[in-house]
């Protein structure tokens, strides 16, 4: 079922203008959108740079193409490491062997953040327009893949291809939920995601211990004040069966834990608006 955006973006203007949203000074740049059941908060939807949580439609789509392809997550595919990038983020350069399936790639790209298995992922299953396309068919448009893992290795400016506004990225993250159920591909990104390796200190570190959460982040190169982007998409499930998607982008922020301060300001914000977000264990 594809979304109806203008309802979605109407809704997000009403709130707005009620006041759900409320920023806090800060030194860095962010943006940060949150729904919880039909209530949005948000406060930039401006476009930022995804980095790796590229790495997430990716995979939707990867799941998307193995499904409708009748290929299975166990098949195998022949890496050479020998035409890999090797300085650049990528664990399985460690692992002695030549053969990865698609659940051992996707598991890399998602959990590890991986880039080369990124882009042999890319390479096998469709490349970036094709990605983009994809998710445009969900009824998403404001999620521009543009650039491979190696290209914007090649060239940073190229980082800046890869785009997407904190609304349409809150989207996505609603229609995964709606529809995480539908095939094993879908289920087992799930749970890759409620296992993902990176961002111990972004949005969880605000989150009630009571709280799970599966998400996807992304990490630019530092500056030469050591500033760099830091990014974290996710769903917030919670023990009573609700859940939250929240995506929070940032530039020139110094630490993971200036993520977290966003988090806890958006919470704030909703409560703010008069809204339930948490129990009353909240952080």
């Amino acid at each position: 079922m594809k979304y109806n955006s203008l309802k979605y973006y109407l809704l997000l203007l009403l709130l707005l203008v009620a006041g759900t949203a409320t920023a806090f000074e800060s030194d860095f740049e962010y943006t940060y959108c949150l729904k919880k059941g039909d209530i949005t908060s948000f406060i930039a939807n401006k476009e930022f740079p995804m980095h790796s949580v590229m790495k997430f439609p990716q995979a939707l789509y990867v799941a998307h193409y193995l499904s409708t392809n009748g290929i299975p997550l166990s098949q195998e595919v022949v890496v050479e490491k020998d035409k890999l990038m090797h300085d650049t983020w990528s664990p399985m350069l460690k692992i002695e062997k030549n053969t990865f399936t698609y659940s051992e790639l996707l598991a890399l790209s998602l959990q590890q953040s991986d880039n080369n298995a990124c882009d042999i992922l890319f390479k096998h299953c469709g490349k970036p327009k094709t990605v983009e396309k994809y998710i445009k068919s969900l009824g998403i448009k404001r999620i521009s893949i543009k650039k491979t893992e190696q290209q914007m290795h090649d060239n940073p400016e190229c980082m800046n291809k890869n785009t997407c506004d904190d609304s349409a990225m809150v989207q996505l993250l609603e229609w995964f939920y709606d529809h995480h159920n539908d095939n094993e591909y879908l289920k087992y990104i799930w749970d890759l995601m409620l296992n993902c390796d990176t961002g111990k200190e972004r949005i969880l570190a605000a989150l009630p211990p009571e709280a799970s959460f599966l998400h996807k982040t992304g990490t630019g190169p530092k500056n030469k004040n050591s500033q760099y982007d830091a990014n974290d998409v996710g769903i917030i499930l919670m023990p009573d069966g609700t859940h939250i998607s929240i995506a929070i982008f940032t530039r020139n922020a110094t630490s993971e834990s200036d993520v977290a301060k966003v988090a806890l300001g958006a919470f704030e914000a909703f409560k703010i608006g008069g809204f339930k977000l948490f129990e009353e264990s909240d952080k």
